[in-house]
């Protein structure tokens, strides 16, 4: 694959081949900054990632907020959950803090990215930030779409302008704490949430001020979560890259690739991950290949995180098709020679079917 300008400016000599990355969280280790820096560290190493993305837990923005959490199902391929939140009326957002990002959660997640820098400075880095509206989200146990439709938007709009406010001053820490870029984390853009009135009002404005701040990251990506996206709203999004649920939303790689006009990364179902469906993560690896073609910059990576319980030697498998693929006419091979894709005896292809988890 030949990359772009803009793509060899940031990832340097490792652009002269097909590049991968993988994140996950973890669980054992992401309350504890110099622990949860150690396993990052651990896993770039492990797998030679040519992009790192820093793993805090799902809950660490609303950590300083009050709320109580459970991270117990975490460890066994669970999801952290809200066990109790003060925020779940209207009325309640009135009462919303301002947080220190030099301390508690978000002074935590700074110096661990900090620790990572130090140990990785070669390395693209980018920082998780989860958008403001799905910040609120997490917060109320979802109940914000209801407090909009409810009539509740004023006291919406307030609680929104602060988390912009927190996160815009969390973006310039990443950057200055020496990230790329940041991974801007979104939750809330699946269509059933909030109609087209709705989100251009209570959601993208809020994203914009967020990745303003962002400009002088290198590589910034957009990460879109779940199904029935709003992809063509958010293709203007001033980010480098975007990373979606492909092969089990839509659109495809090839039809994101041309409608979004940057940089992809994805490209790998995150269910063939955790099924170890090696054969499936071959043919994915190699359809992305082919229908990028010329049509932009891929690195090749999973569509979503990927938790828990994971086989290692599935990352493995992955990792070496990416880098001894000679799938595509002008895509140099980085061992003797090309890897054969063995077809599985059911391609995962039917993009709608519902996601797991």
């Amino acid at each position: 694959m030949l990359y772009s300008q803009s793509i060899q400016r940031v990832f340097g000599a490792r652009a002269h081949r097909p590049l991968f990355s993988f994140w996950t969280h973890f669980p054992e280790e992401d309350l504890d900054a110099g622990r949860l820096a150690e396993a990052t560290v651990n896993l770039q190493r492990e797998f030679d990632l040519d992009l790192v993305k820093t793993s805090p837990n799902g809950m660490y923005a609303i950590e300083d907020f009050g709320v109580d959490l459970d991270f117990s199902e975490v460890g066994r391929g669970g999801v952290a959950r809200v066990v109790h939140t003060p925020y779940r009326h209207v009325g309640d957002w009135a009462g919303l803090p301002v947080p220190d990002i030099s301390k508690g959660a978000f002074g935590r997640e700074l110096s661990s990215l900090r620790q990572v820098r130090a140990a990785v400075p070669d390395v693209p880095l980018v920082c998780t930030v989860f958008s403001p509206m799905t910040i609120a989200a997490k917060l109320s146990n979802g109940a914000v779409y209801d407090h909009i439709k409810s009539g509740g938007g004023a006291a919406v709009h307030a609680a929104l302008r602060t988390l912009t406010s927190l996160s815009r001053d969390y973006v310039r820490a990443v950057l200055e704490a020496g990230a790329n870029g940041v991974f801007f984390a979104h939750q809330d853009t699946g269509r059933q949430l909030l109609d087209f009135d709705g989100f251009s009002e209570f959601v993208a404005p809020y994203d914009i001020e967020v990745l303003a701040a962002a400009t002088s990251g290198q590589f910034n990506v957009l990460h879109l979560h779940g199904e029935s996206i709003r992809f063509r709203e958010l293709q203007d999004y001033p980010v480098h890259a975007i990373n979606w649920h492909s092969w089990e939303t839509l659109p495809s790689v090839e039809a994101g690739a041309r409608t979004f006009g940057k940089c992809v990364v994805g490209g790998i179902d995150r269910r063939s991950i955790t099924s170890n469906d090696v054969a499936a993560i071959g043919e994915q690896i190699a359809s992305s290949l082919q229908a990028m073609g010329t049509i932009g910059d891929l690195i090749l990576a999973p569509s979503c995180t990927i938790r828990a319980g994971f086989n290692r030697n599935t990352i493995l498998s992955m990792r070496d098709f990416v880098r001894n693929s000679s799938l595509l006419p002008g895509t140099a091979a980085a061992s003797s020679g090309p890897v054969r894709v063995v077809p599985s005896s059911e391609h995962v292809s039917a993009m709608r079917r519902p996601a797991a988890g």
